[in-house]
């Protein structure tokens, strides 16, 4: 498993970001959405962007359009990431 480093950078300044160990083939956005807002919070792409979406938070147990906003428009972007060194 690889080593990713996910920021989400809202627009107009807030800016979040982790570190996922996970499967070439795994959902990193989803895994960093839920690691940093929870469980119950998922990733919406605005339409026809590959790079900016919001996070909602789920009101029961499938996303509709109640869904709380969590955060505004955001910027998130996938890079791969090297481990911290150890300090002795």
């Amino acid at each position: 498993m690889s080593l990713y480093l996910v920021s989400f950078a809202e627009h107009g300044g807030y800016r979040c970001q982790c570190r996922i160990r996970a499967a070439a083939g795994a959902d990193h956005i989803t895994l960093a959405v839920q690691k940093i807002w929870g469980a119950q919070c998922y990733w919406s792409w605005v339409s026809g962007s590959d790079t900016d979406g919001r996070v909602y938070q789920r009101v029961g147990e499938e996303p509709t359009p109640d869904d709380i906003p969590h955060t505004g428009w955001a910027t998130v972007q996938l890079k791969p990431a090297r481990r911290r060194p150890r300090s002795d």
